[in-house]
């Protein structure tokens, strides 16, 4: 084959369709002359892919979803290596970034490149209600003659209270 840089895409699929019958030529292992000629091919096809075909650089929890689900880990699997189930869902759901210690634990784990886990990537915005102002309640001895209206107050607002029962 005459080895010129390719332009177009027509040239592109000739040359692999040629490197890869050259590949499987029966005299390839043991002729210099067809490795050569392979490795220039390779090279000219390489060139063509960086300008046509860039590869962008991975996000690191789609990489770490991929190899659990390549190696057949749920996230339940991952609470021993990262700590809570809520951590987990918030990592995998990009909700919190990784820490220096799970890109350590992830890379041993799933046999990634720290340099892979590393790269940075958006977070999601939590879809949690966040509390914007804190109520106190005053509870009266005489709430539960008024329940309709304590729920009530509760359904509009929201709280989080801790109910405690004292005997005098």
């Amino acid at each position: 084959m005459e080895l010129k840089i390719i332009k177009t895409e027509e040239e592109y699929i000739n040359a692999v369709k040629f490197l890869e019958n050259l590949g499987d030529n029966p005299e390839f292992e043991n002729n210099p002359k067809l490795i050569q000629e392979f490795e220039r091919i390779e090279k000219l096809i390489k060139a063509y892919d960086k300008i046509h075909y860039p590869i962008k650089e991975g996000n690191p929890i789609e990489i770490i979803k991929l190899k659990m689900a390549y190696m057949e880990l749920k996230p339940k699997d991952l609470v021993p290596i990262i700590g809570s189930k809520g951590l987990v869902s918030d990592v995998l759901n990009k909700r919190r970034s990784l820490s220096k210690n799970m890109i350590r634990e992830f890379s041993k784990l799933l046999n990634i490149s720290q340099d892979i886990l590393i790269t940075k990537y958006d977070l999601v915005e939590s879809t949690k209600p966040k509390i914007s102002r804190k109520v106190k309640f005053n509870f009266p001895s005489t709430i539960w003659s008024d329940v309709e209206n304590f729920t009530n107050n509760i359904l509009k607002r929201g709280a989080i209270f801790n109910v405690c029962h004292i005997n005098i």
